[in-house]
């Protein structure tokens, strides 16, 4: 203390910066840590969108674990491959038509006359006539979760085709039931 009772400048302190500077460096690393950590997260999200519907849709990314059934025109096409594009949240399948697949309308009538005269065997054609089939989507335990009628006209003037069936939103896709 001074003669006069005053204290001096910096008196009774460390002379150095006080504590609360201090503290602020730990809020900016902190931040820096909080930021690396979401750029990171963005990389990898962008990186690998597939990641993305994987997590927040619960669906496979293994296009062989989804079953498809094609049996009721087993004799017109066949399900030759399958894959997801997940630019338009999609399982493409490719279908190639068999040498029994009617190209003209002469065609639909010469098989019409060869089948048996039940729906079974006529509902088929009518489908292949219209040039959609309808798509029929189930997941797990064969829950139905809806289904879309989809073009195959194409098969008439190429041999394979490439069916897109829409993903279902938020729930994984398990079967998909190609039907008339």
């Amino acid at each position: 203390m001074a003669a006069n009772g005053s204290q001096e400048a910096g008196a009774g302190t460390s002379g150095g910066r006080s504590p609360r500077g201090q503290g602020n460096w730990h809020w900016v690393a902190l931040g820096v840590a909080v930021a690396a950590l979401v750029i990171s997260l963005c990389a990898l999200v962008l990186s690998s969108p597939e990641t993305l519907l994987a997590f927040f849709s619960g669906q496979t990314l293994d296009p062989e674990k989804v079953e498809v059934d094609a049996a009721a025109f087993r004799d017109y096409f066949k399900v030759e491959a399958k894959r997801f594009d997940l630019a338009r949240r999609a399982l493409v399948l490719t279908l190639k038509r068999t040498k029994a697949f009617p190209l003209k309308d002469s065609d639909y009538e010469t098989l019409a006359e060869r089948t048996t005269r039940t729906l079974a065997g006529l509902l088929p054609l009518e489908a292949l006539a219209r040039g959609y089939v309808r798509c029929e989507c189930f997941g797990k335990n064969k829950e139905f979760l809806g289904f879309t009628f989809e073009r195959i006209r194409g098969l008439v003037e190429r041999e394979t085709l490439d069916l897109a069936v829409p993903l279902p939103r938020r729930r994984s896709l398990q079967g998909v039931v190609i039907t008339y």
